[in-house]
């Protein structure tokens, strides 16, 4: 495989962008005065390390090396900004659960359940990066665990944004809660991966290991009801 493969990868990284943008739209960027430091912080890194990821890709095509190799440092710091900033929302989530008042989309089940996902999320996410540092000179692993990556941190964005033409089909309350929407949202997750495994002729295990993960919130009522995780989370991030 060779750079020519990756010439418009810049162009279809700009989808997870927009996606993260609107899905947290409502929950983060319109609402900037009342969002922690936490939520600040990991909303810039992250948008932050989306934006790299559209950028490094089209240096290095267009044969930037030098300025690809200068990011590339910089992006380290995104991605320890990135891994470290959503650790530290994982006890506000937990916080929320206990706090949490009569809310018809959001329960108690779910904040749990995606706290759990998250924990997954983020390891992933430190691994993809890893990798990719290690697999540097080789161009096809280190493109593919860079770009999954990505994927890594996808579902939350997605979620979120399936969330906001669902109340506009079936209206405010409407006849399920946020766990049945990831349901739905993480079957059509699995495609993307799916397709560019398909086209790249090769399942390649940086997107079968984030596909396989990411299955995990098909089952976030179970592991939300979960006293076992319940009583693992609490200890783990005490609030």
């Amino acid at each position: 495989m060779t750079l020519a493969n990756f010439k418009n990868a810049h162009k279809w990284l700009i989808i997870p962008l927009v996606i993260a943008l609107m899905g947290f739209s409502r929950g983060y960027f319109f609402r900037l005065t009342e969002a922690t430091w936490h939520q600040h912080m990991h909303g810039l890194s992250a948008i932050l390390w989306y934006v790299m990821m559209i950028v490094q890709p089209y240096l290095i095509t267009r044969g930037n090396v030098k300025k690809h190799r200068y990011y590339g440092i910089l992006s380290l710091f995104l991605a320890g900004g990135v891994t470290f900033s959503a650790i530290t929302i994982i006890p506000l989530n937990l916080k929320a659960a206990v706090d949490l008042e009569l809310n018809p989309i959001i329960s108690a089940d779910f904040l749990y359940g995606v706290s759990f996902t998250d924990l997954v999320t983020i390891i992933g996410f430190g691994v993809s990066v890893l990798m990719a540092i290690i697999k540097v000179n080789k161009l096809e692993d280190h493109a593919m665990w860079m770009i999954s990556s990505v994927f890594w941190s996808l579902m939350p964005a997605l979620g979120r944004l399936a969330v906001i033409p669902t109340i506009l089909i079936f209206g405010f309350p409407p006849p399920y809660d946020f766990i049945d929407v990831l349901f739905v949202s993480t079957l059509i997750y699995i495609v993307p991966i799916v397709i560019i495994c398909w086209r790249l002729k090769r399942w390649h295990p940086a997107l079968i290991i984030v596909g396989i993960a990411n299955l995990l919130y098909l089952f976030i009522r179970p592991i939300g009801r979960s006293d076992l995780w319940r009583s693992i989370a609490d200890e783990l991030f005490k609030y």
